[in-house]
């Protein structure tokens, strides 16, 4: 994957919640995720989308507060200094807008005539414990020359859970479950998972971690990474040792 194109998603992501932070209330959202790990906890991994909870306000008006944002000035002259030449916002006549889930699909057409897919999608069922408002750390947005930016967004444990749910709810185990987890391991305490899954729950996850072959994690991780990390966890002793510490994270005694 071309980390210039990675980047590019992400500037977007960024100027996209500046702005829904600008329109909607700090208590209505919370970011989730790949992009919470990168932009809270040093994950090297880019996100081709963008996933975030929603409490609180109507499908409408976050639906219409979404519309303005992509159609938006400020959004376009930030973006526009970074290549992005024009954002194309979803069909809404197709696009999913329920009770459960909001789902914006995004181009983003390039000054080198390219044209970028992403996707916000907002989850409407309720918040986790463990949100909490904090600025994105300098150094991350200092790399884009940005001014600082607050964000709710999940704490380390709730990140690490929803890892978990993610791994034992998934039709197909995913590689970037494991590797987020494998990011979060050294941020949490042993006790960590201790009350949130039975022993069944965390021996299935386990099974699953051990199942994702190494191919499957070089292109869906590695090929996220920018070249310098791709050198340092493109191999398959790096994959196999991301495997063990995670089955470690999930063990006996992580759950009751």
């Amino acid at each position: 994957m071309d980390v210039d194109v990675l980047r590019l998603r992400e500037v977007f992501h960024l100027t996209f919640l500046r702005e829904l932070a600008r329109s909607v209330s700090s208590s209505s959202f919370a970011l989730k995720g790949g992009s919470n790990l990168r932009f809270f906890f040093g994950s090297p991994r880019y996100s081709e989308d963008m996933d975030l909870d929603a409490v609180g306000i109507p499908v409408h008006l976050l639906r219409d507060q979404v519309m303005a944002i992509l159609a938006s000035r400020g959004l376009a002259d930030t973006l526009r200094t970074f290549g992005i030449e024009r954002v194309v916002g979803p069909r809404l006549s197709s696009a999913k807008q329920t009770e459960t889930v909001q789902r914006f699909k995004v181009h983003l057409l390039t000054s080198a005539s390219e044209d970028l897919a992403t996707k916000v999608e907002f989850s409407r069922l309720g918040f986790d414990q463990g949100v909490r408002s904090e600025p994105i750390p300098a150094p991350f947005l200092i790399a884009y020359r940005m001014a600082p930016l607050v964000v709710p967004h999940y704490d380390e444990e709730s990140a690490a859970s929803q890892k978990v749910k993610a791994l034992l709810g998934r039709r197909h185990t995913e590689a970037r479950d494991i590797f987020d987890l494998y990011i979060l391991s050294s941020r949490l305490s042993a006790p960590s998972l201790d009350l949130q899954f039975t022993e069944a729950e965390l021996t299935l996850a386990r099974e699953r971690v051990l199942s994702v072959e190494y191919d499957r994690y070089r292109d869906t991780v590695v090929a996220f990474l920018a070249a310098e990390d791709q050198s340092a966890y493109d191999s398959r002793a790096m994959w196999d040792e991301i495997r063990l510490r995670v089955e470690g994270l999930l063990g006996p005694g992580a759950g009751r």
